[in-house]
């Protein structure tokens, strides 16, 4: 009973929020800039690195809808030697093909080459491209479909490989990756990259939240390298693009608010039938 008096001395308190949350819920909503996500570890160390990634996969802070892959792989750009530099992959996560890409390119990178490339995903399209003015590789997928919030940029190299004392050539020392000019919808982002050292490899990661639509990423990336040319995933970027945990938008606030107070009423309603009766 005290809470349909409160009601009732509140009437005019509860139409006035029901009108902003039936305005929330047919406004429309606009779109919003993204957003740079502070990262914080997960673990005991202060840095913010695979172990701390994959910490969000395993408690469901973070999930993976598909990541764009670029890897110096075996850096000439041949399909017959099997090794793929490029790559739209499924989620590590998923039941069947876990990690595996569905589209994948070859591309000789170059050592110290600058390469534009742009991601583009419409919410049942995703369009990845790596060119410059002479050639370009392109690759596209209508697997993914559904929302985007957040995304995660991740760059890593490897440390220093010293084989021989007496060749240079035939060590890889000084590895670095580089993702610069990086735009998100119009809104620069700068840049991320990782280098690797004599006494540790290095990885860093980027992240995106606030994502409420399709979106277009692009910016220029670039692998270099001291002597022998690293392999496989030893130098590499990824794209990791998903789902947060958040807030819910104000359009859903909104929706729960007046189901709240719909079925309010509807109760109030059926006990004063009760009390006639």
């Amino acid at each position: 009973m005290l809470f349909f008096n409160q009601l009732r001395g509140n009437k005019k308190l509860f139409l006035a929020l029901g009108l902003v949350a039936l305005g929330l819920v047919i406004a429309p909503n606009p779109a919003k800039a993204v957003s740079i996500v502070p990262l914080t570890s997960q673990d005991a160390d202060s840095d913010f690195d695979d172990l701390d990634f994959n910490l969000l996969l395993d408690k469901g802070d973070f999930k993976e809808l598909f990541v764009a892959e670029g890897r110096i792989g075996n850096n000439n750009g041949q399909l017959n030697y099997g090794e793929r530099e490029l790559g739209i992959n499924r989620d590590v996560r998923a039941t069947v093909g876990a990690g595996l890409p569905v589209a994948k390119g070859d591309l000789p990178w170059g050592n110290g080459k600058v390469w534009d490339f742009s991601l583009e995903y419409t919410g049942s399209k995703v369009t990845y491209k790596v060119f410059d003015i002479a050639q370009a590789v392109e690759l596209t997928t209508q697997e993914f479909s559904g929302p985007v919030t957040d995304i995660f940029l991740r760059t890593f190299a490897r440390q220093d490989n010293i084989v021989s004392t007496t060749d240079p050539s035939k060590n890889n020392t000084n590895n670095k990756v580089t993702l610069s000019d990086l735009v998100f919808n119009g809104t620069a982002l700068g840049s991320l990259s990782s280098s690797g050292t004599a006494i540790s490899k290095d990885t860093d990661y980027l992240h995106l939240g606030k994502i409420s639509s399709g979106f277009k990423l692009t910016g220029k990336t670039a692998f270099s390298w001291v002597g022998k040319a690293p392999t496989n995933s030893n130098l590499a970027f990824q794209i990791k693009v998903g789902t947060s945990k958040s807030v819910p938008e104000p359009s859903t606030l909104g929706a729960i608010f007046v189901a709240t107070m719909t079925g309010a009423a509807a109760l109030k309603r059926k006990k004063l039938a009760s009390q006639q009766i």
